[in-house]
């Protein structure tokens, strides 16, 4: 038979360099992915341990302690009115007290959790003491504030500005005291010690701003 004019007859080879070279892309991008994946699970369990949202949360509440508040008009204190200068100078000499003598008390129990219901007369001796310890702390806390922790001005009032600072200065230390002696477990000692020092650091902020201010 005659061959058919033009390219009707020729047979088309497949393209089988060009479709290796696919599967190969294809097979390098799904390994890609997986690598992706699986390091994306990695950072996420080695950032994500238990210490480090212990450590979100305990600068979670810190922030809480240390954030403006919102204005309550219950608590303003009128122009001309020092009280509140005076409350929180004797609230930041007491918590400073406190935490200076209370160092080695604080820094002195092993980690872990006390149980006063241990049967083992050692073990159950050491949870009373601790128990003992934690009570005697948030009561002076208590104590501390009962007439409140909260030393603010009217807006516009001449001290406003500075007293709204102590007070959130104030009420940051008094936040990081409180979760530093945690009923029936003692938390590790590093994270004690370093909440120590930013309750430190919180007073005194809140002393150079009263320094300024009258008597």
């Amino acid at each position: 038979m005659p061959r058919a004019p033009g390219g009707a007859g020729k047979v088309v080879e497949p393209d089988l360099e060009g479709a290796q070279s696919k599967g190969r892309l294809i097979l390098l991008g799904l390994v890609d992915a997986i690598a992706a994946l699986v390091g994306g699970v990695y950072w996420y369990n080695s950032t994500h341990n238990a210490q480090t949202r212990a450590q979100g949360t305990r600068d979670s509440l810190r922030a809480l302690g240390a954030a403006p508040a919102a204005p309550d008009t219950t608590r303003y204190s009128a122009p001309g009115d020092l009280v509140p200068i005076r409350r929180a100078r004797a609230l930041k000499a007491g918590l400073e007290n406190m935490l200076h003598g209370s160092r080695a008390g604080v820094l002195g129990w092993a980690e872990g959790v006390y149980d006063t219901a241990a049967t083992e007369r050692a073990e159950k001796r050491r949870a009373k003491q601790y128990a003992d310890f934690v009570t005697r702390w948030h009561a002076r806390l208590d104590a501390m504030t009962r007439s409140g922790s909260e030393f603010r001005y009217a807006p516009g009032v001449r001290y406003t500005e500075q007293m709204d600072n102590v007070t959130n200065q104030l009420q940051a230390a008094l936040s990081v005291m409180r979760d530093m002696v945690r009923k029936d477990v003692a938390k590790p000692r590093a994270v004690r010690s370093a909440d120590l020092t930013a309750a430190a650091g919180y007073l005194r902020a809140a002393g150079t701003i009263l320094t300024n201010l009258p008597r």
